[in-house]
């Protein structure tokens, strides 16, 4: 598995024009190992294949660095972690990250440590919690510069989910499928405005916005995805 896997994420990490080093891809092919070891008897992630694992969890996590740009100190949170998409490839990507990931589920927060030992990764944090319980914890509201989620609801609840962690000028960064400018026109934000949208694989992209201003509530302003370029 481990040289067939190295060529499809050299391949992949090579398309993205991401500067990685070997000690990066060993430590990629680690966690790969780790996951699929622990998902033959927790069942983590749907992904069963070498190639599905590499395609549609590692590379797709790492295209979310096109949108942004990694700085010390950055703060980033990663709700419903599960298996560690995007939490885990995004924090060997880029080091200089401080990672939060939120998951409910204690089996899935038991692998997210292990795998954080088992790497040696520094600055990440694992919280074993529903993400609703954390809003108004002032340990977390308004606190990250980088929100994520991948795959834990709708858009617009996802929204709802993530918003209140995010810090004025902060971003929201959604994996999205096809069907996002149709879920986007639903949504009223005025603390929110979309920022752009990256392609990533299939007809899979990457969802950009902005915090603009603090609100107390919704106001019934609508989001416009039809000024995204």
């Amino acid at each position: 598995m481990d040289e067939k896997a190295k060529k499809q994420l050299r391949r992949g990490i090579a398309r993205l024009n991401l500067p990685f080093t070997e000690s990066q891809i060993e430590s990629l092919i680690t966690y790969l190992r780790e996951l699929k070891r622990w998902n033959r008897r927790a069942n983590l992630v749907g992904f069963r294949t070498d190639d599905a694992l590499i395609r549609h969890g590692i590379l797709d996590s790492l295209s979310l660095l096109e949108a942004f740009r990694v700085q010390p100190g950055l703060e980033l949170m990663d709700i419903g972690s599960g298996a560690g998409f995007p939490g885990i490839p995004l924090k060997v990507a880029a080091p200089d990250l401080r990672v939060t990931l939120v998951e409910a589920t204690r089996k899935k927060a038991s692998f997210l440590r292990q795998v954080c030992r088992l790497l040696q990764l520094q600055g990440v944090s694992v919280l074993q919690a529903r993400a609703e319980a954390l809003h108004n914890d002032p340990s977390h509201r308004e606190a990250y510069d980088l929100v994520t989620a991948r795959a834990v609801a709708r858009l617009p609840e996802a929204v709802t989910l993530c918003a209140p962690f995010m810090k004025s000028d902060g971003r929201l960064v959604l994996p999205v499928g096809p069907k996002w400018p149709r879920e986007a026109e639903t949504l009223r934000r005025p603390d929110l405005r979309i920022e752009g949208m990256i392609p990533a694989s299939g007809d899979r992209y990457v969802l950009v916005m902005v915090k603009v201003r603090h609100v107390s509530r919704e106001t019934g302003v609508r989001a416009h995805p039809e000024s995204v370029p």
